[in-house]
């Protein structure tokens, strides 16, 4: 039996003097050890707090930006339709004036903000030059609306002022088509600033050329055949003092067309 307990006491003496000691490692450094860990897990917890602060108020900005972007679009497509509809109907003049001025409200809403609208996806795209998606939107999305925006203009004066046939202009501009093209375009594009926001919140690196590509092709199958208006009857000469139709300041002249599928009011 005594000879069991030696050998039991000489292999077991190691562990009594301890891992630390075996390593050669005093109180001291033990000590420094527990600080370091505690400065580097606090520097981490720190850097990545703050990397996820910072994403979600990236992508809480950028949120805000695809909608109002999108908010500024359909506002000023609803506009133009409802005016348009009641031209079309031939309501009281005070309804008609009332609709047109809710729809110049929108267009000069949306022609101080159009600045904005650039620099915001330029922020969503995650560029910091001029980027494709600028280009898109200035000669296709815009170049529509700025059409409405004539056709509109020329069917309100002439019904208004007389000497003409409104609705054969709303007709003559394609007033239909235009709506639904805007309305199609307007959701693709806004749609892709929204799928890239989403890809950047989830990559360091943003959402990468190869999404950018694909998200401007969708954009140009959807964006890239705008209607065009057949000849605008012409106005007698009575009317042609009429107002010229709003310059749409994001291109410096009249733009394209849309159409609607939505109930007539």
């Amino acid at each position: 039996m005594a000879i069991f307990s030696r050998l039991f006491n000489a292999a077991s003496g190691p562990t009594r003097m301890g891992l630390a000691r075996m390593a050669g490692l005093g109180r001291r450094h033990l000590i420094v050890f527990a600080i370091l860990s505690a400065i580097v897990n606090g520097l981490v917890t720190a850097a990545v707090g703050t990397w996820l602060a910072q994403s979600y108020a990236s992508y809480q900005r950028k949120n805000e930006a695809v909608q109002r972007i999108a908010d500024l679009v359909y506002e000023r497509r609803i506009r133009a339709r409802m005016a348009a509809v009641a031209i079309r109907r031939r309501a009281e003049p005070d309804e008609i004036r009332h609709r047109k001025r809710a729809y110049d409200e929108a267009f000069v809403n949306w022609n101080t903000k159009v600045q904005q609208n650039i620099f915001r996806i330029r922020d969503v795209s995650g560029e910091a030059g001029v980027t494709r998606l600028e280009t898109q939107f200035q000669d296709l999305l815009v170049p529509a609306l700025a059409e409405i925006d004539r056709c509109l203009t020329k069917a309100y004066d002439v019904d208004i002022k007389g000497g003409g046939d409104p609705v054969g202009i709303l007709t003559a501009c394609r007033m239909d088509e235009l709506h639904q093209f805007v309305l199609d375009c307007g959701a693709t594009f806004t749609n892709e600033l929204d799928r890239l926001m989403r890809l950047s919140l989830v990559s360091f690196l943003g959402p990468g050329d190869e999404n950018r590509n694909r998200a401007t092709a969708r954009i140009d199958k959807y964006c890239g055949n705008m209607p065009k208006p057949l000849p605008i009857p012409p106005t007698p000469a009575a009317s042609t003092s009429q107002a010229q139709p709003a310059t749409d300041v994001s291109t410096g002249s009249p733009p394209p067309l849309e159409r609607d599928t939505g109930p007539v009011r």
